[in-house]
C-alpha cells in the first residue's frame, strides 16, 4: 500500500449519504470508465465485494439459462467461472488449458461458428501468471456474436486494456491488486451491448445492477459502501489519471521486465506462456518453493505467493503491483540467492 492510502484508511469514516460522497463516487466512475476506455453509454458498478463477487454478479445479471457460455479455464479462476455457471444453471463448454501451458490460438478457432452466446476469461490467470492476447479474443467475440465478459482483477493496470478498441462488453477489478487498497471493493463498467441484456439474468437481489446504475446517477450506492475503502479510491484514480494509465502500465511492465533479467541466472525457471505484468511465477526444478517461501517470511518477513496442491512446492509469484520500487527487487534477489545457492 501506499503511504497517501494508509493516511486515509486509518481515518475515522464519514457517513456517506451525503452530497461530498456522491461527488466522489461520480469522480469515481468517470476515472475507473475512463481508465479502461470504455464506449459511450457504458455504466459503471460499485459493489462492496471482492473480485469473485464482480465475477458471481457479471454471470448472474448478464447471463441467463438462454445463454451459452464459453469458459477459458487455465488454471483455478478459469475454473471459478465454471463452477459460478454451474451454480447458476447456465450451460457452457470449457476450453481447458493444462497447468503452465500457452493459450494456442489454432486450437481455440474449434469453437468459432457453435452458437456460443458469451466469452468468459480471466485476462490474468491469476493461479499461474498467463496473460491471454486479449485483441485476438475480442476479435473472435466479434466476429461470432459473443458477449465478451473479462475478470482483469489482477490485470488491470498492469497489462492494456481498451474496452471499445478490443469488443470488450465488461471488465471486473477489484482494489486490492494493481490499486493497492484494501480488499472489499469490487468495480465494473459494461458496455452499451451489455446493458441492454440488464433484466435477463439472474437477478440477483445484492448485486442486481439495475439498482447500482440507478443509484449511481446520484452518486451513491444502493447498500451500505465500503467507506474508507472507497475514499481511498479516490485518491488512487486521481493519481493514476494524473500520472497517465499508459504511464502506470509501462511501469508495471519495467518492474516485471528488470526481475525477470534478475533472475536469469539463478536456479530458477519461468513456465513457457506469454505473462502478465502484474506478477512472475517461479518454477523451483529442485521442488523446495515451500522451503524458500517459510525461509523468506520467517527469517526476513518478506511474503512470495505460494501454489497449492500439486503445485505446492514447485511454484511460488512474485508480484509487481502496489508500492513496489526496483530496489526491492533487488534486495529479494539477493534474499533469494541466499536460500538456492
Amino acid at each position: 500500500m501506499y503511504p497517501e492510502t494508509l493516511r486515509i484508511e486509518g481515518t475515522q469514516q464519514p457517513y456517506f449519504r451525503t452530497p461530498e460522497f456522491s461527488k466522489l463516487m461520480k469522480d469515481v466512475e468517470r476515472w475507473f470508465l475512463d481508465s479502461v476506455h470504455a464506449p459511450d453509454g457504458s455504466e459503471f458498478i460499485a459493489l462492496t465485494a471482492s473480485g469473485t463477487g464482480a465475477m458471481d454478479a457479471a454471470v448472474s445479471n448478464l447471463l441467463s439459462g438462454d445463454d451459452k457460455v464459453l469458459v477459458i479455464n487455465g488454471g483455478s479462476f478459469g475454473a471459478r467461472f465454471s463452477r459460478i455457471c454451474e451454480r447458476y444453471a447456465i450451460a457452457h463448454e470449457e476450453y481447458k488449458i493444462p497447468f503452465l501451458h500457452a493459450f494456442r490460438k489454432e486450437e481455440f478457432e474449434q469453437y468459432a461458428g457453435r452458437s456460443f452466446t458469451a466469452l468468459l476469461v480471466n485476462l490474468c490467470e491469476t493461479s499461474t501468471g498467463q496473460l491471454y492476447d486479449l485483441a485476438y479474443l475480442g476479435e473472435f467475440c466479434a466476429r461470432n456474436n459473443m458477449l465478451f465478459i473479462v475478470d482483469a482483477v489482477s490485470a488491470y493496470l498492469a497489462d492494456p486494456i481498451d474496452m471499445e478498441r478490443f469488443h470488450v462488453d465488461a471488465v471486473l477489478t477489484a482494489s486490492q491488486k494493481a490499486l493497492a487498497l484494501a480488499p472489499g471493493v469490487a468495480l465494473i463498467a459494461i458496455s452499451p451491448t451489455a446493458v441492454r441484456r440488464l433484466g435477463k439474468g439472474n437477478r440477483a437481489y445484492y448485486f442486481d445492477f439495475e439498482e447500482y446504475i440507478s443509484n449511481q446517477r446520484r452518486g451513491q450506492p444502493p447498500f451500505t459502501s465500503a467507506v474508507g475503502t472507497m475514499l481511498a479510491l479516490h485518491q488512487r484514480l486521481e493519481s493514476i489519471m494524473h500520472k497517465g494509465v499508459k504511464a502506470v502500465n509501462d511501469e508495471h511492465a519495467q518492474r516485471a521486465r528488470y526481475f525477470r533479467e534478475l533472475i536469469q541466472d539463478l536456479p530458477l525457471a519461468l513456465p513457457p506462456i506469454p505473462l502478465s505484468n502484474s506478477c512472475t511465477p517461479l518454477i523451483f526444478p529442485e521442488e523446495n518453493a515451500t522451503a524458500v517461501y517459510t525461509a523468506l517470511k520467517e527469517k526476513y518477513e518478506v511474503f512470495l505467493t505460494p501454489s497449492g496442491g500439486d503445485w505446492k512446492d514447485k511454484q511460488l509469484r512474485v508480484g509487481h503491483l502496489g508500492n513496489l520500487t526496483l530496489e526491492d527487487y533487488d534486495d529479494l534477489v539477493h534474499k533469494l540467492i541466499g536460500e538456492l545457492i
